[in-house]
Order: C-alpha cells, then sequence, then structure tokens
C-alpha cells in the first residue's frame, strides 16, 4: 500500500505541473486577446474607418479620405479573422459577426458615396441614404471584451481550484494510507449500531402495522355495513318500480359512491403506512395548511363550515401525520354539535415546535375521561360519557405522534367541544 501512495503522489504532481503550465499559456492568449481587440477598436473607431468615412463623406473631393478608409476596410477585416481564431481557440462563445456586418455596410457605403458624388448629390443629400447604425459593432465589441475578462478570471479560478484539489489529494493519499484501519474500525462500529437501531425501529414498526390493522378493520366495518344497506335500499326500490331507479335511490347510489371512496382512502391509508420502511421514516418537507384542506375536503361533509387558521411547513413523516390528522378530523366531525356543527383547525408556528389543534362545537370531553380516551379500546357516547364502543384510533394517535417526536393532549375548546392539541418538532 506505501508503495502506492508514492506512486500515486508522483502522478498526482506531474499531473499538478500539467495543469499549471497549460492555463499559464491560455491566459496569455486571453490577455492578447483583450490588447488586439483594443487596437481593433481605435482602427474602427473615429480615430479610422468611422473618422475617414464622415470626412469623405463631407469633403468628396479630398479623396484621401476615400483610400484611408478602404485601407481601414482591408485591415479590420484581416484583424477580425485573426481574433476568431483567437475566439475559437480558447473555447469562447462570442464571436464578431455583428461587427464583421458593420464593416462591410462601411466598405458598401464607401463605394456608394462616390457614385453618389459623381452624380452631384451634396453631403446632406448622401448621409441619409448611407447612414450605418454601428452602434451593434461597438456593443458586439464590448461583449467580447467582457467576455474575455470574465474568461481570464474563470481560467485563473479554475486553475486555483486544480492546484488546490491536487494538494488536497496529496494530502488525502498520505492520511489515506495512515488512518485506514482506523477507518475499517470507525465504520465497523459504526455499522453494529446502526444495525441495532434498524432492529429496535423493526419491531416498534411491526407493533404499529399489528395497531393499524386493528385500525382499519374497526374503521372499514361501518361504512362497509351502509353501503351493503344502501345496496339492498336499491334493490327494494328498483323492484317495486319495474326495475327503474328512482330519486331516493340515485341519493342512495351518490351515498355508495361516497362510502366507497371512504373506504378506498382508509385502505389507501393504510397500505401507505405498511409501505413505509420498516427500519426508518420517509421524512419530508410537508405542507400543513394544504394537507389539513385535502383531508377536510376529504374526509368533512362538504357543507360542514371548517376554519383553518394559520400554516407552516414541516419536516415529517407525511403518512404518519396524515393518519394523525384523519383521525382527529373525523373523530371532531363525528362528535361537533347535532344541529350546527362546525370545525376549528389552528396551524401555530413556534421557535421550535408546531402546534396543531383540532376543535369542535360538540359535548366535549370531561376532564376525568380525557386520559381514558387514550386507552385502548376505550371510547365514549354522544354525551360524552364512557361507551361500549370499542374505540382503537386515539390510543394510536398518540402512540404516532410520540414516534414522531411530539405529543397530544385533550382539552376544553372555546367553540364549547373538545379541542386536541398535537406539538410536533419542527
Amino acid at each position: 500500500m506505501a508503495a502506492g501512495a508514492v506512486l500515486g503522489i508522483t502522478a498526482l504532481a506531474l499531473l499538478t505541473f500539467t495543469n499549471w503550465v497549460s492555463p499559464r499559456v491560455e491566459r496569455d492568449l486571453a490577455s492578447e486577446l483583450a490588447a488586439r481587440m483594443l487596437k481593433f477598436e481605435r482602427e474602427l473607431g473615429y480615430g479610422g474607418l468611422i473618422h475617414n468615412f464622415k470626412n469623405y463623406l463631407l469633403r468628396p473631393d479630398e479623396t484621401g479620405y476615400r483610400d484611408a478608409a478602404r485601407k481601414n476596410v482591408d485591415r479590420l477585416l484581416a484583424e477580425l479573422d485573426g481574433l476568431s481564431r483567437l475566439v475559437e481557440h480558447l473555447d469562447m462563445a462570442s464571436g464578431f459577426q455583428a461587427t464583421r456586418r458593420v464593416v462591410i455596410q462601411y466598405s458598401d457605403a464607401i463605394d456608394r458615396v462616390e457614385s453618389f458624388h459623381e452624380q452631384g448629390l451634396s453631403p446632406a443629400q448622401i448621409d441619409p441614404l448611407v447612414r450605418i447604425d454601428d452602434s451593434s459593432a461597438f456593443m458586439n465589441i464590448q461583449q467580447v471584451a467582457t467576455a474575455s475578462r470574465e474568461e481570464l478570471i474563470a481560467r485563473a479560478s479554475l486553475q486555483a481550484q486544480r492546484t488546490a484539489t491536487m494538494i488536497a489529494a496529496i494530502v488525502l493519499l498520505v492520511a489515506a494510507f495512515l488512518l485506514s484501519v482506523g477507518l475499517v474500525m470507525v465504520f465497523l462500529v459504526a455499522d453494529r449500531r446502526r444495525r441495532a437501531r434498524e432492529l429496535v425501529a423493526a419491531h416498534n414498526y411491526a407493533d404499529d402495522l399489528e395497531d393499524m390493522a386493528r385500525i382499519a378493520t374497526h374503521d372499514i366495518r361501518s361504512p362497509l355495513k351502509q353501503i351493503a344497506f344502501l345496496v339492498q335500499e336499491v334493490i327494494t326500490d328498483c323492484n317495486g318500480n319495474d326495475g327503474r331507479l328512482g330519486a331516493e335511490s340515485r341519493d342512495d347510489l351518490a351515498l355508495i359512491r361516497e362510502r366507497t371512496l371512504r373506504v378506498d382512502a382508509m385502505v389507501e391509508a393504510t397500505l401507505g403506512l405498511m409501505r413505509t420502511s420498516a427500519l426508518a421514516d420517509r421524512v419530508e418537507t410537508v405542507d400543513l395548511r394544504t394537507l389539513v384542506r385535502s383531508i377536510v375536503e376529504m374526509d368533512a361533509p362538504p357543507h360542514l363550515p371548517v376554519v383553518i387558521e394559520g400554516g407552516d411547513k414541516i419536516r415529517v413523516d407525511k403518512a404518519k401525520l396524515t393518519i394523525v390528522l384523519r383521525n382527529l378530523i373525523s373523530n371532531a366531525v363525528k362528535h361537533g354539535a347535532s344541529e350546527d356543527p362546525s370545525l376549528k383547525i389552528r396551524l401555530v408556528q413556534k421557535n421550535h415546535t408546531v402546534e396543531i389543534s383540532v376543535e369542535d362545537n360538540g359535548p366535549g370531553i370531561a376532564e376525568e375521561h380525557r386520559e381514558k380516551i387514550f386507552t385502548l379500546f376505550t371510547t365514549l357516547d354522544s354525551t360524552g360519557q364512557e361507551g361500549r364502543v370499542a374505540g382503537i384510533g386515539l390510543p394510536m394517535v398518540r402512540k404516532i405522534v410520540r414516534r414522531l417526536g411530539g405529543e397530544i393532549a385533550v382539552a376544553g375548546s372555546a367553540m364549547g367541544g373538545a379541542a386536541f392539541c398535537v406539538t410536533l418538532p419542527r
């Protein structure tokens, strides 16, 4: 391994030298491009082609300006060829197409001015006929000049980065030789700890899946019974109307569809939890307001007044949080006031936590029962008293909330009913 490290260091040294020489040559070419462009701009500007052209236009008898302008054109076109080769060698995207067009336009304009002079036209008459917008040429030159400066800076920066990378690579190669045994030991210890955490998580998750199966059986049974009853009602109605559907049957079919979608959503939530990795949570950024609104639209009756206050984004296991919120919102809908039910959901952002409270205007929960409802197979009737029906939703909700690093509590609501408050870390 030591011999390999020496060979590696030698190869990196040679590569460093090569990478130092090549960018230096490219920097010299970029500097040459900048200098030649400055000279080109003087040849084109008001001390060169444009200057001689304008003077020939105003003084037709002084043909020296005409001849000087034509020489300017020849030199400029030759210089453009050289500049274009430099730009191509430096792999720059910019070119001199706009500048070349302007120079050619001036070349044509010189001949036209000469012809107009022979026809006896005055300079004032000729000027609008041969006027050239040369701003694109100067803009083109400025763009290439800026690009060349940026290219020079970029190449210098790249050279510095390459040198730093090579030095760092050499240091790392030597360090790898000295630390290889230690790194292997650290990896083995970390892997053993990771496997232990995964084993604990797997056992905990198996318990959650078992509880989830109980919840699914419990929650799906009621809508399935409703669907069976409604189907029988439709069959009875059809038999009594010679196979035609009455208005009540059409309403029943709509209810069947609604209950079926609800069952499907429950099954999908169950499958979603089961598909979650047993070894790690699927943590993602969740928009709480959007998530709550989607659950309300799916689970709450269409005309139920629901107020959603606040909102925040949180990193959390979305599948587990969805189960928590669906249970709390469904309970609030179920236990709201019988005549004028309403629901309020608050999303409060704090320094290190987010509080989600679900409030209803139902009968509420007596203080002596507020801990019992989190006990497996315990629920309350419509008066807020302990009832006969077994309940497993809230115990599972508490377990999931705690698994997410949070806590859940229940208190009285200002609306008159119950207020469930979930606190989660942000």
